[in-house]
């Protein structure tokens, strides 16, 4: 392989691996969105009542 094969080939791996972290970014943020919108809704969460022991 050439150094200009190589190059590329880094490069195109590059940018898999940003385009990666790009989409689970988006998804956590439109997740954290949903989540945020459904509290606002709905109020926060009943408090689990196994969480209450004595």
């Amino acid at each position: 392989m050439t150094i200009h094969s190589l190059a590329g080939l880094g490069l195109f791996l590059t940018g898999a691996a940003f385009s990666q972290v790009l989409a689970f970014g988006i998804a956590a943020w439109r997740e954290h969105q949903r989540r945020r919108q459904i509290d606002d809704t709905l109020g926060p969460p009943a408090p689990d009542p196994s969480d209450n022991t004595k």
